[in-house]
């Protein structure tokens, strides 16, 4: 098998070399190539909600603020911003001297284009409604000035995640997209399912907190490489003609073991999987049924067997690096790895070895993922819970768990899931009905503390996202596992220094050199 993966990783590179032409050659120097399986669908901030799009749009276009790896919120276009007692009126100031690759000005009048026109019913943007709900915008000097109909406390946070970038408005020409931008990098030519050529842009000042450069791109030229073939990608990154490549989970395993080469996980991506019930099902309508669950599950061996060790144990429902995490205190409200306790709970209720609890255990298909599953039934089967694996293509999974999860009898299932974001809101459209897949829960309680929350700020917004998460840890309705859920992996040769990802899986290359 070693030798058959060899010899088509050897094929591979003869193809790599016709692909890659001139570029490779200045791979080495001053470009950086970047090789992954999907090119990007648009360049349209707007109109587009795919990563692969905004992993480039990243790097051209800029947001009103920045975030830390705490989720903090610091300086971007914008250099402050101010926001009424009642929570409904947003004032963001804006930086001097921030310029567009045009050459044009990006001032409060551009910032206000941009939220008209994302938030435009004849735009349907996919991200319009994370703006909140807008009832008008204004400029006044330097100032952007946006009213609300409701309280929306993360949407200073959102200014600062790559959903929100900021266009140049000479982008929009009718139905046509020049990517203009005020990013570290400009466009410079796009051939699509082939390579997008971006070069440095020379005035670039950078004022994000996770830059270390303060100045333009230490590279001239980034190029996004399209190579659908796995073992090509990997054959490119080893002779050298592509400085990152995006591996399998399997590739990845291999390299992170190997001095020559680095392998970038993204650890402030806000992914968070888990496991959930339809809960509405007897006996998962029990939050002691679900909380047996929580026992059986071993989540470490999900990240040492199921994904190599390159994702990281997590206990809450809000992803690491965002605000209202607390790994100890989702330790203390929820359940870890206790088999002896899950069979308890298991009998108080009727069930055990000799009289297991049959479930349906509903999944999508997923690298990582699917190991995992397998190592789930097997500790579900181990308290006496027969759990059958049933696997979808994800919208067709989707499809099904909306059906499923408003259902009152029928089969109990178990389910798995993530969710990503730069503010931990997300909880709303999970939670609150009739949430994603129709998983949100009918209690009074909980959604009135995840309304409140959207009108709070600091620490008592903070403390009413832990008291969310209590409840939900407490109830059983969600068992976290780990951290990413799902997978932006990238590597580079180890001489190549520099490179991160931040929120939402969106790599920088600003701070990127290659040594010699």
């Amino acid at each position: 098998m070693r030798y058959q993966c060899e010899l088509r990783r050897s094929l591979a590179v003869c193809t790599v070399l016709v692909g890659l032409g001139a570029g490779a050659a200045a791979a080495a120097t001053d470009t950086i190539i970047y090789a992954r399986p999907q090119d990007a669908d648009s360049l349209d901030a707007h109109k587009v909600s795919t990563t692969i799009s905004f992993q480039v749009m990243q790097q051209v276009y800029n947001t009103l603020f920045s975030l830390d790896d705490k989720g903090g919120i610091h300086p971007g276009m914008a250099e402050k911003w101010q926001v009424s007692d009642d929570g409904l009126t947003y004032r963001f100031t804006m930086r001097d001297g921030v310029m567009c690759h045009d050459g044009s000005t990006f001032d409060a009048a551009a910032a206000k284009w941009n939220f008209d026109r994302v938030t435009s019913p004849e735009t349907a943007s996919p991200n319009g409604s994370s703006y909140g709900e807008v009832a008008s915008t204004a400029v006044e000097g330097k100032d952007l000035i946006v009213t609300l109909k409701a309280a929306y406390s993360p949407l200073p946070a959102f200014l600062g995640g790559v959903l929100s970038i900021m266009m140049c408005p000479s982008a929009i020409q009718g139905e046509d997209v020049t990517a203009v931008g005020t990013g570290p990098w400009k466009y410079v030519s796009w051939d699509r399912n082939n390579e997008l050529v971006l070069e440095r842009n020379e005035g670039y000042k950078n004022v994000h907190p996770l830059i270390k450069n303060p100045g333009a791109p230490y590279m001239k030229r980034l190029v996004f490489k399209t190579i659908p073939e796995g073992p090509a990608r990997m054959a490119a990154l080893r002779s050298g003609e592509a400085t990152f490549a995006e591996p399998s989970l399997a590739d990845a395993a291999e390299l992170k073991n190997d001095p020559e080469y680095k392998v970038y996980t993204a650890p402030l991506s806000g992914q968070q999987a888990y496991v959930a019930f339809a809960h509405k099902i007897p006996p998962f309508d029990d939050p002691r049924a679900r909380r047996a669950v929580g026992y059986a599950i071993d989540r470490n061996a999900c990240v040492d067997i199921g994904f190599q060790g390159l994702v990281e144990a997590s206990a809450c429902p809000i992803a690491p690096g965002l605000v209202g995490h607390d790994g100890a205190k989702c330790e203390e409200w929820g359940t870890t790895y206790d088999p002896d306790k899950a069979k308890e709970i298991l009998a108080e209720l009727g069930y055990g070895l000799d009289k297991p609890l049959k479930a349906i255990f509903s999944v999508s298909q997923l690298q990582g993922w699917d190991e995992c599953h397998v190592i789930i039934q097997q500790q579900l089967k181990e308290v006496g819970i027969e759990a059958e694996i049933e696997t979808r293509q994800f919208a067709a999974w989707v499809d099904h768990m909306s059906k499923v999860n408003d259902m009152t009898e029928g089969t109990p299932t178990i389910w798995t899931m993530g969710m990503s974001g730069v503010d931990p809101d997300y909880l709303v459209f999970l939670w609150q009905r009739p949430g994603y897949a129709n998983q949100g829960i009918e209690d009074a309680t909980l959604d009135g503390m995840l309304r409140e929350q959207r009108a709070l700020t600091g620490e008592a917004r903070t403390a009413k996202l832990l008291d969310i998460q209590r409840f939900l840890l407490e109830n059983g309705y969600e068992i976290p596992l780990f951290s990413p859920g799902w997978f932006w992996l990238s590597a580079s040769k180890s001489n190549v220094d520099g490179f991160i990802q931040i929120q939402v899986a969106m790599p920088l290359f600003n701070d990127v050199q290659i040594k010699e």
